[in-house]
């Protein structure tokens, strides 16, 4: 997708979204996620992406917010 090509780092390591989705398609029937390394949230928001709950933990704060702001932003899956 464009927007995840042109997509904003928020974190060193951060992974791509659909990557995620990749990784979160192995366990289809799990309904929560919970990333005890979450940085800036791909995983929580391709959880949320894909229907999932999701729970994130960052020791750095700053990280934490970046999380959230993605997560409040709406996700539209184009298929």
């Amino acid at each position: 997708r464009a927007s995840e090509m042109n997509m904003q780092n928020y974190n060193p390591t951060q992974k791509p979204i659909a990557l995620m989705k990749w990784c979160l398609s192995f366990t289809p029937d799990a309904k929560t996620v919970i990333d005890p390394f979450c940085g800036s949230g791909s995983v929580l928001v391709a959880a949320k992406a894909t229907g999932r709950q999701a729970i994130g933990i960052d020791i750095e704060e700053k990280y934490c917010e970046i999380a959230a702001k993605r997560l409040s932003q709406e996700v539209l899956d184009f298929k």
